[in-house]
């Protein structure tokens, strides 16, 4: 039996692409949690560059996180924190972390969270409520 198709295309088993499709991709979780350190930076009104600096030693110290550079980090910040100023936009993000909800990758999640909202040695009270709504939706409930 070859492994092509009539067509040239590679004959796959769908347990194969079922298989690839449930496992947790590196983008998912990227955008999680760039996407959280974003909604917390910005949770007091404005994001200080500490909030910046502790999402980039947060990504040099997670292993499974290494695959992406300073650069792209930054951007996708800052793409992040233009989604959250939209109207619905922070609604929508935590929405999206809701894919992680009971994963291995949820704690990952609050940690990157609790990390920039204390980066700056203040917890200002939207960051707190930020904190616990992101809890909700990953882990049910506070820590």
């Amino acid at each position: 039996m070859s492994k092509h198709r009539a067509d040239g295309r590679p004959r796959v088993r769908r347990s194969r692409i079922v298989a690839a499709f449930l496992e947790p991709r590196d983008d998912e979780l990227f955008d999680a949690v760039v996407s959280t350190a974003a909604l917390l930076a910005r949770a007091d009104g404005w994001v200080q560059e500490i909030e910046r600096a502790q999402l980039h030693d947060f990504f040099k110290q997670e292993a499974l996180l290494s695959d992406f550079e300073r650069e792209e980090v930054a951007s996708h910040f800052e793409r992040c924190v233009g989604e959250s100023r939209e109207p619905g936009g922070a609604s929508a993000m935590i929405r999206r972390l809701g894919r992680h909800r009971g994963s291995p990758s949820a704690s990952l999640i609050v940690n990157i969270a609790e990390s920039v909202a204390a980066a700056d040695c203040r917890l200002d009270p939207r960051e707190q409520l930020f904190l616990r709504v992101i809890q909700t939706s990953l882990v049910g409930g506070m820590r």
